[in-house]
């Protein structure tokens, strides 16, 4: 689902939950795919940084759900801060 943003906040930082890896990515002035393009590329590196000292087996099948949550989070704190206007 691609979300719509009214980005008045130069930065949106993506914080994974109950983690302490955290990147801020500037998406000021992107049109709705470029924000949420480069908010996962942020929440990849997050969950890279945060499963680091996993084994691979579980770097696999926890990268995925990392992600989700990252940018779920992510979008719904801007949305909350009413940086979200609509649904594509």
């Amino acid at each position: 689902m691609l979300r719509s943003f009214a980005i008045a906040a130069a930065f949106a930082a993506v914080a994974l939950p109950a983690a302490a890896a955290s990147v801020t990515v500037n998406i000021s002035g992107l049109d709705a795919v470029a924000a949420h393009a480069k908010i996962k590329q942020a929440a990849v590196e997050a969950c890279a940084l945060e499963l680091s000292d996993e084994s691979s087996v579980t770097r696999y099948y926890e990268q995925e759900s990392c992600i989700a949550a990252a940018v779920s989070s992510t979008e719904s704190k801007l949305a909350q801060a009413n940086h979200t206007l609509a649904k594509l």
